[in-house]
């Protein structure tokens, strides 16, 4: 019987051609992720099978107007024809039902469902693991009647947002990136945020709508700045409890329409307790001692 000696190096080369072994993509996901993606594909295809069946039966309709009306059809599945301006009015023709309208529609409608799908599958790993991979545009010109995607096309969309990370690594990457954007200094302003004991100073976060503080004496948060109240708050759930979950809803008792400026907000949070708002658009935020504070600055890398 022939037998083969490891030469020197051979274990190497089989521990790398181990290690070499390509991972699929669905396996890199969980059982109740591709449930998920499953339940999602079938329902889809259920609901394009209805649309092609009532697109099959109006373009064989269709086909009896092909010369009267040139109709002509693109690659998306549309149907492009013309209309006498000015209908025969010896017939009744013109009182007809014309099917056209009915074949973009249908078309139409084919496209969205491709593009819900998308967002759908993207946005379930967007929610569940706090990560902010792109939604695809599906092209609405070149998308074919009778086409069926795939899941898994969208699966590796994922992954390949991921780049090697896992999932948790990414949203936090993801997180400190927003939450940067947000304290960092800015062009117009080179103040920073500011460890103080057991305090975080973080200036320029919000600006108060001056008509309804001049006319009605509350501090409302304009519009435009809702928005840094929740990327502030999910970075200090982040940095003070570890957590992904962070948002606003986290400041008990806040209302952005009428902001308490005269005292603390208590927060839902352990480690941070409170958050206090003041007129210049500064915001403090205290924790229960100094090392929960130093903790939280170190770990949002200020």
């Amino acid at each position: 019987m022939h037998t083969t000696t490891a030469q020197a190096g051979g274990r190497t080369d089989l521990l790398s051609g181990i290690l070499g072994v390509e991972i699929r993509n669905e396996e890199k996901i969980t059982a109740q992720d591709r449930l998920y993606c499953e339940k999602q594909q079938e329902q889809l295809y259920k609901s394009l099978e209805q649309i092609d069946r009532w697109y099959g039966i109006f373009t064989t309709e269709a086909e009896n107007y092909r010369e009267r009306h040139c109709i002509r059809y693109k690659e998306n599945g549309e149907i492009s024809y013309s209309e006498k301006l000015y209908p025969d009015d010896s017939g009744y023709s013109h009182h007809e039902f014309r099917p056209f309208r009915s074949i973009n529609m249908l078309a139409s409608a084919n496209h969205s469902a491709n593009q819900n799908f998308a967002s759908r599958i993207i946005g379930y790993f967007n929610r569940t693991y706090n990560v902010s991979v792109p939604i695809p545009e599906v092209d609405g010109d070149t998308l074919k009647m009778g086409f069926r995607p795939h899941y898994m096309t969208y699966v590796d969309a994922v992954i390949e947002h991921l780049g090697g990370r896992s999932f948790r690594k990414t949203a936090e990457e993801e997180l400190i990136k927003r939450f940067h954007q947000l304290v960092k200094p800015h062009r117009w302003s080179k103040v920073k945020p500011e460890l103080k004991g057991d305090k975080i100073s973080f200036p320029n976060i919000v600006v108060f709508d001056s008509f309804y503080y001049d006319y009605n004496r509350t501090n409302h948060v304009h519009y435009n700045y809702h928005g840094n109240i929740s990327t502030l708050c999910e970075g200090i759930a982040f940095g003070s409890d570890d957590v992904l979950c962070g948002d606003k809803g986290m400041v008990m008792r806040l209302n952005q329409d009428n902001v308490d400026i005269s005292g603390w907000y208590d927060l839902m949070t352990t480690n941070a307790t409170g958050m206090k708002f003041f007129r210049n658009g500064r915001i403090d935020v205290r924790f229960k001692d100094r090392e929960a504070a130093s903790l939280c600055f170190n770990r949002l890398r200020l």
